[in-house]
């Protein structure tokens, strides 16, 4: 999941919160100019009126205008009375690191000599502790959790039992490797009935030091939505710098080693298993469609850019193979869209089953907006067909 602190969200203007009425978005905003002006004692009275309806006000907001009377020497008593009040809003959310961050926050310069600064500092690392604890208590019960819903290797070949709806996780031996993995179980699982299976390559491969397998957060990715939607599996990989889709044949490899435990203990269809992941596991997808497309239906990719370090994909093999859909929006600042489009002009005439789509906006992470999850599911029917009830 993403977390915003106080401090980047101060510095991206979020000064609006979605929902809240007309007139306080615009009493904010026009704070938010005085103090691009540095008029602080202005903006301290835009925000004392929008702060009136105390239902509204977020903690950035307050922070914001802690800031903006901490700089306005008549106003420093309310910039102590609004430093206290952000400790008391129930869904603040900040780490051991933001409170670093807050204690040198330059705008409060002028409260480092009050009490008040002090007991508001402790009020925070107090708040980063206990949602650390409450980190490390979800993590423990996630894994807890996938652990109990892992299935033993099953005694005879098509041998499938009952299986509890949600994660379960296992690992396989690769190289020296014990490579972790999901299994999603979707409501509809019935041991009688072969499944549809979609295997997900995760992105930030290339920056990820460890496998996050203590991240509860994963749950929350769209795919697993998507997949109650197609009434499908769902395998999902752990990568990492080291050992990952981008650069290492050999974690390429495992994943096929990942799909063969599965359909051992999932009724899976053989016919219908499809794999695709998104940014970097969307180049994967490309990988696999152009070099190694055995064993899959179908492949798509969500803001990828089809360019392996592995060697040149053969795109020649999208001529008669399985289809592939694609997905990049025209304001990826990632991989830009111009670049992706560019090598599908160059192969589309010698890869017709590669299915080239765009969208204007959303960025590199559009997946993760208010339409990601639709596209998915769009792209998905396209590959897949609409699901069988």
């Amino acid at each position: 999941m993403r977390r915003i602190s106080i401090l980047v969200g101060l510095c991206c203007g979020l000064w609006a919160v979605k929902g809240q009425a007309q007139n306080y978005d615009q009493q904010l905003q026009r704070a938010s100019a005085k103090m691009g002006q540095q008029d602080y004692c202005g903006a301290v009275r835009e925000f004392q009126v929008a702060f009136a309806d105390s239902t509204k006000a977020g903690p950035f907001d307050v922070f914001a205008g802690t800031i903006a009377a901490a700089n306005c020497p008549a106003y420093r008593t309310q910039a102590l009375q609004w430093l206290l009040r952000i400790p008391r809003f129930a869904e603040l959310s900040v780490t051991a690191q933001d409170v670093r961050n807050i204690a040198q926050e330059a705008g409060l310069r002028s409260l480092y000599d009050a009490p008040q600064w002090h007991y508001f500092l402790a009020q925070m690392q107090a708040h980063s502790q206990r949602r650390e604890k409450a980190a490390q208590q979800a993590a423990q019960q996630w894994l807890t959790s996938a652990q109990q819903n892992a299935l033993p290797s099953p005694a005879r070949r098509k041998q499938y039992g009952s299986a509890v709806p949600g994660f379960a996780r296992y690992t396989v031996s690769a190289d020296t490797v014990r490579a972790p993995y999901l299994v999603y179980v979707p409501q509809s699982y019935d041991p009688t009935t072969p499944a549809p299976l979609l295997v997900y390559l995760h992105g930030g491969v290339a920056s990820a030091t460890q496998f996050r397998i203590n991240d509860p957060g994963v749950a929350q990715e769209p795919i697993f939505r998507a997949a109650e939607e197609q009434r499908a599996l769902v395998l999902y990989p752990y990568g990492r710098k080291s050992f990952g889709w981008v650069e290492h044949k050999v974690a390429l490899a495992a994943v096929r080693q990942m799909v063969a435990e599965v359909q051992a203990r999932y009724h899976v269809n053989a016919r219908r298993i499809y794999l695709g992941g998104m940014s970097n596991g969307g180049t994967a997808a490309f990988w696999y469609a152009c070099q190694q497309p055995r064993g899959f239906a179908g492949f798509y990719a969500l803001s990828a850019m089809p360019v392996s370090s592995l060697g040149p994909l053969r795109f020649q093999t999208l001529a008669s193979g399985p289809p592939l859909y694609s997905l990049n929006a025209e304001d990826d600042d990632v991989f830009p869209y111009q670049e992706v489009a560019a090598i599908y002009q160059q192969h589309s005439a010698q890869a017709p089953q590669w299915h080239f789509e765009s969208r204007s906006t959303g960025g590199h992470g559009f997946l993760y907006g208010s339409d990601g999850l639709t596209a998915l599911q769009a792209l998905l029917v396209q590959l897949m067909g609409s699901p069988t009830k």
